[in-house]
């Protein structure tokens, strides 16, 4: 868990003296991918990743492709990584029985939409899914791992983290080159204003992150654990709430009773309500759940159309 260091929006002196570890970082990653032998299975993969080190919007994307997947007939399971699970092995997200603790808070989120796998081995995990009917797999999470041949890369982009100063982890927020990490898309969804990405070569779907609820905006004291929680911040004002602080905590940041102290007081020195995000609500102790404000987005493609053309290449 950490917080994104400012660096990593604008190059600085402390990213160009991080460079040598980010050619170790990225030579280190091509070996790894060379190492493994990527195993072709019995149903279709799309894969939705992204190329920065997190932050851009992939838990609402893949949330947003199931539900097409579904209108057109199939029976999509989603794969999942899942962060800092405790659970080992490979298992299926049950979610009456499991806590984020035990199979991470996006695939929480996910297994809301559809029948979720969490496991290391993604072999293992597409055969049990396809073991339990699915039809078609996503893989949350897999532009970088080489385990299984995808037949669709999605990447996701958001357009107000961009790359960041464009540079590898750890000088900067790029998983891998720029242009690498491209090479291997055959579609980019860019979240947001979109007019100064120019990606000719390649599919681009444009989309939007949308509130789901029927909360009525108000003053409000808000805090996220994301990889860019100032994305929150932002819809939070452009969907109307007044927000009168901002508090940003780690990335999957495991909120205990005197964080939520801490927040309250902070809230009630203003006299408003805490928000947050439903991926940071389910890290919340359920003793206070109930008392903290959660803000559901949903991600809506531009064109509906667009998007569908693209999976309905895929027969049930």
């Amino acid at each position: 868990m950490f917080k994104t260091p400012k660096f990593w929006d604008k190059p600085n002196y402390l990213s160009l003296a991080l460079q040598p570890l980010s050619w170790g970082y990225n030579l280190a990653s091509h070996f790894y991918r060379k190492s493994i032998t990527p195993e072709k299975v019995s149903v279709p993969v799309i894969c939705v990743g992204n190329l920065v080190m997190g932050g851009a919007g992939k838990t609402p994307t893949v949330i947003a492709i199931v539900k097409i997947l579904q209108s057109l007939g199939h029976t999509p399971h989603i794969l999942s990584r899942g962060y800092g699970v405790s659970i080992k092995g490979t298992l299926q997200v049950d979610l009456k029985n499991h806590t984020y603790l035990q199979v991470g808070d996006e695939p929480l989120l996910l297994a809301r939409g559809a029948p979720t796998w969490v496991g290391s081995d993604r072999k293992k995990a597409a055969k049990a899914a396809i073991e339990h009917g699915a039809s078609i797999l996503i893989m949350d999470d897999g532009l970088q791992n080489p385990s299984l041949i995808k037949d669709f890369n999605f990447v996701v982009i958001d357009a107000l983290q961009w790359f960041g100063n464009e540079m590898v982890f750890p000088a900067g927020p790029l998983r891998e080159p720029l242009e690498q990490g491209l090479a291997k898309a055959q579609s980019v969804v860019v979240i947001g204003d979109s007019s100064s990405l120019k990606t000719n070569f390649i599919e681009q779907l444009n989309a939007q992150l949308t509130c789901e609820g029927t909360i009525k905006p108000q003053p409000v004291v808000a805090f996220a654990g994301l990889g860019y929680p100032q994305k929150f911040q932002n819809t939070l004002i452009q969907y109307g709430y007044e927000v009168k602080e901002f508090i940003s905590f780690a990335d999957h940041h495991p909120y205990t009773f005197t964080d939520i102290q801490h927040l309250k007081k902070i809230a009630d020195n203003h006299k408003v309500s805490l928000i947050t995000t439903s991926k940071d609500h389910l890290r919340l102790p359920r003793e206070v759940q109930s008392q903290i404000i959660d803000f559901p987005v949903a991600l809506k493609f531009d064109s509906l159309k667009k998007i569908e053309k693209l999976l309905t290449r895929f027969k049930c």
